[in-house]
């Protein structure tokens, strides 16, 4: 909401409060700033309860978090680490719906092959770690996802 409050403020501030048509820029503004806004808000959210709790919001509700497997306390970079190490919670398909329409967008503004190869890149990715998460889970006698066998986590009941 607090994205689209803001993607919303920036398009209106660009058109003179609706007095102008929209440029093509300013579309590709207001789109980028909801794409990548929610999933800056959605890490800050998560990082936090993370660093707090050792869960994220959906195991707080479940009832279970994170652990070393090597019962040591779990440190920050652990936890930033499990969260960017293709954590399907971060690299998912709604991610790749809203962050990918929001790179590939400006990609045809600037005539950029680069911006275009990072945002297929990002969806790339995005469709990918759900995937690799339940492929990995059903292969580890643990049911541990990709990103917990990397950064060496387990879930445990909190």
């Amino acid at each position: 909401m607090v994205t689209a409050v803001l993607g919303g403020l920036a398009l209106l501030l660009s058109t003179d409060f609706a007095e102008q048509d929209p440029s093509n820029a300013d579309i590709y503004v207001f789109t980028s700033v909801i794409g990548v806004g929610c999933t800056a808000i959605w890490t800050v959210l998560n990082l936090t309860l993370l660093a707090l709790r050792c869960q994220s919001g959906g195991q707080y509700v479940a009832g279970i978090r994170l652990a070393r497997s090597d019962g040591k306390p779990l440190s920050l970079y652990d936890l930033l680490s499990w969260w960017l190490c293709f954590n399907p919670l971060l690299f998912s398909w709604p991610v790749a719906a809203v962050v990918g329409f929001a790179v590939l967008l400006p990609a045809g503004l600037l005539d950029s092959r680069l911006v275009l190869a990072l945002g297929f890149f990002v969806i790339f990715v995005c469709l990918a770690a759900p995937i690799a998460a339940a492929v990995s889970a059903l292969f580890d006698a643990q049911n541990r996802g990709l990103h917990d066998r990397i950064v060496g986590t387990i879930v445990v009941p909190a």
